[in-house]
C-alpha cells in the first residue's frame, strides 16, 4: 500500500473503484489504464479505499471482504499497474462533491485521465455518477474513460458463489480460484494423531467465510504448488465452538514444518459438507475417502493449479 507522491512532470491515468476480489470485470477496467498509459506515457494508478466504504457506513452489518487490502495491492501490481493508492474512507473524503473530487485527483496524482466501471459512484449519498464526472473533467481538460463491465461478474455475486459453497463458479468470475492466506498456527494435532497432518489458518477479519465444508484445493509452498484436501468450518467432531472457524488443510506428498510460515491455499472444488463424526477413527476413514475421491475424479489437477505452475 503506497503513497503517491504528486509528480507534474509525468502526470497519471488512475482507475478508480472499490476493486475487492479484483475480478475480470475490474481486469477490463486495468487493462484499459495500462492502454492508456502507454499511448500517452503516463503512470498507471489505481485508486481505492479502505475501509470499503459500504462498511465505514454500516458496521452492523459490514460486508464480508473476497480480499485482503495486501492481496488486493498485489493482485492489482501483477497485473501491471504502478501504483495503488489506498484512500483513508472517511466523512470528510465521502463529503466531497465532484469538483472537490476532481481536484483531489489532479492535487494528489497529476491525473490526466480517469478510468472507472459504468456503475461508479461517489460523494455524499453517492450522488454522483459517471455522467457528472464526465462534466467535471472536460471542464479540467481531463479524460474519462468508462468501461462496461457484464452485470454477471461483481463482487456480489462472487460473495455469494464463496458462502454457497460454488468456488468453481466463483473461479469463472474472478479469473483464479478463491484462496486464503494468513500464518499457519498450532492446531490439536488430531490430523498427525489419525495419519492426516494438517496445516491450520484463520481466514482473514472480515473474510467472506465460504461454506462450511471439505474442498479440493492446492497451496504455494517455496515456489512449489502441491494438491490438497481443505476443510474450512469450526471441527464439530472436536470442537463445539461454531464462531471458532479455521480451514484445516491437508497437503498431499508434502512434510515439512509449515508453523509460523505464511502460505496461500486456494480451493477449486467443494466436495461434502463439514460434519461430527463419531470418533477419530471414523474421521480418518472419510479422509480417505475424500483424498481418494479428488484423485480418482482428478479435481486438483485444474486449469487454475496449472497457471500457478
Amino acid at each position: 500500500m503506497e503513497q503517491i507522491i504528486n509528480n507534474p512532470d509525468r502526470r497519471s491515468v488512475v482507475a478508480i473503484g472499490n476493486f475487492d476480489g479484483v475480478h475480470k470485470g475490474h481486469q477490463l477496467v486495468f487493462s484499459k489504464t495500462l492502454e492508456i498509459a502507454a499511448t500517452e506515457n503516463l503512470n498507471s494508478v489505481a485508486l481505492t479505499f479502505s475501509p470499503h466504504p459500504r462498511n465505514f457506513f454500516n458496521t452492523d452489518c459490514p460486508v464480508k471482504l473476497i480480499t485482503d487490502d495486501d492481496y488486493k495491492c498485489s493482485l492489482i501490481k501483477s497485473l501491471g499497474i504502478e501504483k495503488v493508492f489506498f484512500q483513508k474512507f472517511d466523512y470528510d473524503f465521502a463529503s466531497l462533491d465532484c469538483e472537490q473530487f476532481v481536484e483531489y485527483l489532479k492535487d494528489t496524482f497529476s491525473c490526466k485521465a480517469i478510468v472507472c466501471g459504468e456503475n461508479f459512484r461517489f460523494g455524499k449519498k453517492a450522488m454522483y455518477g459517471t455522467d457528472e464526472l464526465s462534466s467535471e473533467c472536460k471542464r479540467n481538460e481531463m479524460s474519462l474513460f468508462v468501461v462496461k463491465i457484464d452485470k454477471s461478474v461483481n463482487s456480489s455475486a462472487i460473495r455469494s458463489l464463496i458462502s454457497e459453497g460454488k468456488p468453481s463458479e466463483a473461479a469463472e468470475l474472478l479469473g483464479r480460484p478463491y484462496s486464503i492466506s494468513s500464518t499457519v498456527f498450532y492446531g490439536k494435532q488430531l490430523g498427525t494423531k489419525i495419519g492426516f497432518p494438517t496445516m491450520n489458518q484463520k481466514l482473514f477479519p472480515g473474510s467472506i467465510i465460504p461454506k462450511f465444508g471439505v474442498y479440493a484445493g492446492f497451496v504455494d509452498i517455496d515456489e512449489k504448488t502441491y494438491k490438497a484436501i481443505v476443510n474450512i468450518g469450526y471441527r464439530p467432531t472436536v470442537n463445539s465452538d461454531v464462531s471458532d472457524i479455521d480451514a484445516e488443510t491437508h497437503i498431499f506428498d508434502f512434510s515439512g514444518d509449515l508453523y509460523g510460515k505464511t502460505v496461500r491455499t486456494y480451493i477449486t472444488d467443494f466436495i461434502r459438507e463439514e460434519r461430527k463424526f463419531n470418533d477419530p477413527t471414523e474421521l480418518s476413514e472419510q479422509i480417505k475417502q475424500d483424498c481418494r475421491f479428488v484423485i480418482e475424479n482428478d479435481l486438483c489437477n485444474r486449469k487454475y493449479m496449472q497457471n500457478q505452475q
